[in-house]
């Protein structure tokens, strides 16, 4: 007598309450989701070890091989979740050859999701002001391994699990993940990752705290000017 297995991601709420007016049963409303892709490994990351010379679409490319780096479960860049969108929402930065995706404009049907042959693609809560917190990256090798094929790739050290109140993060197959469910976007995890796997968006610049030794402090150009 309700519709908690069936949404509308594109209609949302709204549209889910008046479907269940009409059919006079109970919708169960569910929170905002985005589509956010758990890879950076861009060239400056990730350095390119041969090249692909085929048809360049992803589904092709993953059914053949592991890819133009080392790193067998990154992406490969070719824009199948970009074809698949029907909103405009997602695109290849052509700077990183990683696809991003436009907050605004998605609407959380999952077409890139399920256009990724490398499951990279995920549907994760939509926070206030574009705000996320996710481990973008899908490598399950372990650390050494993983770490020499891409510069911020996890390495499954756990660090961000233990320090974690919220019980939001699990580390499997020497990866971590980050529940969007249950984060409350509190940003240690970030700072205690060794290799900058985690990422955080939409927050504002974190202070630089400045040590001082004994009684004298360092010059600084805003305070060398004004000694007499």
């Amino acid at each position: 007598n309700e519709l908690s297995n069936l949404f509308c991601p594109v209609g949302g709420n709204d549209c889910m309450g008046d479907v269940a007016k009409i059919l006079g049963i109970e919708a169960v409303k569910q929170d905002p989701r985005v589509a956010v892709v758990r890879c950076q490994g861009s060239c400056e990351y990730r350095p390119r070890t041969n090249k692909f010379d085929g048809v360049t679409t992803c589904a092709i490319a993953s059914s053949v091989y592991g890819g133009e780096t080392g790193c067998q479960f990154g992406c490969h860049g070719y824009g199948d979740c970009v074809a698949a969108c029907d909103f405009d929402a997602i695109h290849i930065n052509p700077e990183t050859g990683i696809p991003e995706v436009v907050d605004e404009k998605c609407v959380a049907c999952g077409a890139c999701v399920r256009a990724c042959p490398k499951n990279l693609i995920e549907l994760r809560k939509k926070f206030p002001k574009k705000r996320k917190i996710y481990v973008s990256c899908r490598n399950e090798e372990k650390g050494g391994i993983a770490r020499k094929a891409c510069s911020v790739a996890c390495i499954g050290c756990g660090k961000c699990e233990k320090e974690c109140k919220f019980d939001a993060i699990t580390i499997a197959n020497n990866l971590a993940f980050i529940d969007s469910d249950k984060c409350r976007l509190c940003r240690k995890c970030v700072s205690v990752c060794p290799t900058n796997a985690i990422i955080e968006v939409g927050f504002p610049p974190r202070k630089i705290k400045q040590e001082t030794s004994g009684k004298s402090k360092a010059k600084t150009p805003a305070t060398a000017g004004n000694e007499k």
